[in-house]
């Protein structure tokens, strides 16, 4: 009598099992790089903000800041709509260096070697 010989293979259980645990990897995976791109965009929004700000914030901290305008007003209107409108006041600074003149006032130095990086102190509106 002939022996038979004995397929070897996968079974259908250990093929969907298989496919199960890729599957799971895969969903781990997918969830691992959106955490990662949401860090980013979130990383990325700071980094902007402060490269856009802090140039200003230093500015501000600057003991030689020449106030402009200490009466500066901002008039904020709604877009589409001409009769709301709300009126921010506030302090206008430049970060130029400044020069004393001849009567004791401070006026912008020309010669500065820093940004004309103007600035705004603004006072907290009543209600």
């Amino acid at each position: 009598m002939k022996k038979k010989k004995k397929l070897k293979g996968m079974t259908l259980i250990e093929i969907i099992v298989s496919i199960a645990v890729f599957a799971m990897i895969s969903l781990i995976l997918v969830m691992l790089g959106s955490s990662v791109n949401a860090q980013r965009r979130s990383a990325k929004k700071v980094n902007d903000k402060v490269a856009f700000q802090g140039p200003i914030a230093e500015a501000q901290n600057d003991e030689n800041s020449l106030l402009m305008n200490d009466e500066y007003e901002i008039v904020v209107k709604k877009k589409g709509s001409d009769s709301t409108s709300s009126v921010v006041k506030g302090k206008l600074y430049s970060a130029q260096g400044y020069i004393i003149d001849e009567d004791g006032n401070k006026v912008a130095d020309p010669d500065a070697e820093k940004a004309n990086l103007k600035y705004i102190e603004i006072q907290k509106p009543t209600p």
